[in-house]
């Protein structure tokens, strides 16, 4: 009976803290809105502007978008800004004049490009109300087309706002799913990879870092040599699903988020470690760096508590996070040097388990300076779209 009570206590409790995870990863992305920026300059980036990326040619972004709205990424983005800003103004962006937007001979802000957008983000109430994902359905597609008049409302700024900053992604992605097949998903993963090389080339010597290459067993992706500490990574590229992302989210969805990316990223890291595990005189550490947002990572560790409770060795990192560690790296030694001392208590036998967020909380670590300067493409955009509009 002791036995039976505790497998429905388990199986309550890993319900609870799912279902607070999908409320979270669903409402911080309202309170935050920084993220917008920041994923569009990673994914344009990551999609098109790097250079020197080794499986760049994986995936055709310019051709992707050019077939679908027949342009360049650049007019695609000018076109989503100047959408964005007439919703701003008023809910149906189709009732501005186009002597507002279309002021100059061979500019990509004309009618006919905007109402060709605008169509392929919509969404009418039929297919709102039969879609399997209900409401979500307007993370995609935040325009509905009215049935008496046919004409099209922007559903929330919010939603159009996030199209903004995750729009160059899904459009390719759901350009070559809409082929049948993996491409794209399998090909981003390793664009990840190639993504966080670029990180350690621009921010650590090539003494601080390796590859780790690839046997018959699958282990970990990289090791970080911090002096005190090395780090162990894993990366996953994997998103948790729209259904998980919602205040009733999809359990079984949950379940093959960790199954599939949290639980296999351990058992690649544990075979990495074993492998390094009395060959290095100072702690290593084992990092599941996840490209998907978090505001609040604790939750997923919190979620799997069979792993991280039981191994404090182990941690989950997103990709905003590296980017400030190896930033500081370079840049700042004494803040780079309080967090891997943290790092250090937190997986002391008798320490208090912290989670890198809370971390980077304590020590009011909250910008992250690799996306501004050069990697700040989103004020680029803003120069080109000037530039199609005066």
């Amino acid at each position: 009976s002791y036995a039976l009570f505790g497998a429905l206590f388990l199986h309550f409790y890993l319900d609870e803290t799912s279902v607070v995870l999908g409320m979270t990863a669903e409402q911080f992305q309202y309170q935050n809105l920084w993220w917008i920026y920041e994923k569009f300059n990673r994914d344009y980036y990551i999609l098109l502007a790097g250079k020197n990326f080794e499986h760049r040619s994986k995936i055709d972004t310019n051709a992707a978008v050019k077939e679908v709205f027949g342009c360049s990424v650049d007019d695609y983005i000018a076109i989503l800004l100047m959408i964005f800003w007439l919703c701003s103004q008023h809910p149906d962006p189709l009732s501005a004049p186009e002597s507002l937007y279309c002021r100059k001979e061979n500019t990509i802000l004309t009618t006919e490009n905007i109402t060709k957008f605008i169509g392929y983000y919509s969404c009418d109430y039929k297919e709102l109300r039969e879609d399997s994902l209900g409401k979500q359905l307007l993370y995609s597609k935040p325009f509905i087309k009215t049935q008496r008049y046919g004409v099209y409302l922007a559903v929330s700024m919010y939603l159009v706002s996030m199209m903004v900053g995750n729009g160059l992604y899904w459009l390719v992605r759901d350009y070559y799913f809409k082929q049948g097949t993996q491409k794209f998903v399998n090909a981003f993963g390793l664009l990840f990879e190639d993504y966080i090389k670029d990180l350690a080339m621009n921010y650590c010597e090539p003494t601080e870092w390796s590859v780790l290459s690839t046997g018959s067993k699958k282990g970990a992706d990289f090791l970080f040599d911090f002096g005190v500490l090395q780090i162990l990574v894993e990366s996953k590229s994997s998103l948790l699903k729209l259904d998980v992302k919602q205040q009733v989210p999809n359990l079984k969805s949950v379940k093959t988020f960790f199954d599939h990316t949290i639980s296999e990223a351990y058992a690649q890291l544990n075979s990495s470690y074993e492998q390094l595990n009395g060959k290095v005189d100072v702690p290593v550490i084992k990092i599941i760096l996840l490209y998907d947002e978090f505001s609040n990572a604790a939750i997923i560790e919190l979620s799997k508590s069979e792993i991280f409770e039981k191994d404090p060795l182990c941690f989950v990192m997103t990709i905003r996070e590296l980017e400030m560690l190896l930033y500081l790296h370079h840049n700042d030694k004494i803040k780079e040097k309080q967090i891997l001392n943290r790092l250090l208590d937190s997986i002391k036998l008798d320490g208090l388990h912290k989670n890198i967020g809370a971390i980077y909380e304590e020590l009011s670590i909250h910008e992250n300076p690799h996306l501004d300067g050069k990697m700040d493409y989103f004020s680029k955009m803003m120069k080109h779209f000037e530039n199609n509009l005066q």
